[in-house]
């Protein structure tokens, strides 16, 4: 991909758009052309939202390349903004023990597999309490 002229041409626009021009290019396989478009969003200064979810799936890419410092990088800048994530960062942690896993990390692939399972059981307990709050209303 040639980096500005490609996605001048492809009529993208915003991070938004940028960042399903990503997701189709990562799921493709496409890892390389995913990435410079994921690195394009961080330049645009996105919505928080859109900046974490980037940010998680460039690690992908990065880990599907075998790059495990930048994958780990991009992961740990997603768990910085992990109220953005829409599961929380309960994907990212599971993504970052996946990494360590493979590089022989056990120690710090198992905390963030524990981190992953905690997170799993907050989200499931506050939406337990929703869905109680929400039997109230007819």
């Amino acid at each position: 991909m040639s980096g500005d002229n490609e996605l001048e041409k492809s009529g993208v626009k915003t991070a938004e758009e940028l960042l399903l021009a990503g997701e189709a290019r990562l799921n493709a396989g496409e890892f390389e052309e995913a990435i410079a478009i994921y690195k394009e969003i961080v330049k645009r200064e996105p919505r928080l939202p859109t900046l974490a979810k980037a940010c998680n799936d460039c690690g992908v890419a990065y880990a599907s390349l075998e790059m495990n410092e930048m994958a780990i990088s991009f992961f740990n800048a997603a768990l910085n903004l992990s109220a953005y994530l829409m599961d929380e960062g309960i994907s990212t942690c599971i993504n970052l023990g996946q990494v360590y896993k493979l590089m022989a990390e056990d120690d710090k692939a198992e905390e963030y597999f524990r981190r992953a399972e905690q997170l799993k059981r907050e989200h499931k307990r506050r939406e337990e309490e929703m869905k109680r709050a929400f039997s109230y209303v007819d």
